[in-house]
């Protein structure tokens, strides 16, 4: 036996007991749409911030402003700042010196070259031959930028004998500079 759709239609209505509810705001009866609605229409209504006209938002849990795209965009195209304005399209100004090649510039790709060419493109650790090396800089590049470019400070190394230096990688660093320091400060008696 199959249910007819008027069937369906007294079982669905005998099974809505909160179709009716009293709106949280206004205090008036209305049918909820669904079962989350709190409020009545006319409460749930914001006014379109660009055109004045009354909408229900799609999501009542987002804060909206506008009914529309197309009034959203209409308002933002007069009222756009100065300074936006005239620095639209550029980059910021720091943006040179954070964008680096795969290798770096000119000067530490030919510095890298000349050190692997002095070694023989071997590692001078473990004595591997080719695979994966890496130009290792004997005092920091950070802390002596007049021996960045010099080849005596430049030794060749594997991947993995490059990750064992003390100046590798920001655990290394951890390690080496600011665990010591921690280390030596005394520490208060409570």
């Amino acid at each position: 036996m199959s249910n007819t759709p008027e069937q369906w239609k007294r079982y669905r209505l005998k099974r809505k007991p909160y179709v009716k509810k009293v709106c949280a705001v206004c205090g008036c009866e209305f049918e909820q749409t669904s079962n989350a609605q709190k409020r009545c229409n006319d409460c749930r209504m914001i006014v379109c911030s660009f055109c004045g006209e009354k909408f229900i938002p799609a999501n009542s849990t987002l804060s909206h402003t506008f009914c529309s795209r197309k009034c959203h965009h209409e308002s933002l195209k007069g009222d756009e700042p100065e300074g936006l304005k005239n620095n639209r399209g550029k980059k910021p100004r720091t943006y040179h010196l954070r964008k680096r090649d795969k290798h770096g510039n000119a000067f530490d790709r030919e510095w890298r070259t000349n050190v692997f060419n002095r070694d023989g493109y071997t590692c001078q650790q473990c004595g591997q031959i080719g695979g994966r090396l890496e130009a290792h800089h004997i005092k920091s590049f950070k802390a002596h930028p007049e021996l960045r470019y010099e080849l005596s400070n430049g030794i060749t190394l594997c991947k993995k004998c490059h990750s064992q230096t003390d100046t590798y990688g920001w655990a290394n660093y951890w390690r080496n500079k600011i665990a010591v320091k921690r280390l030596g400060q005394g520490v208060l008696a409570l």
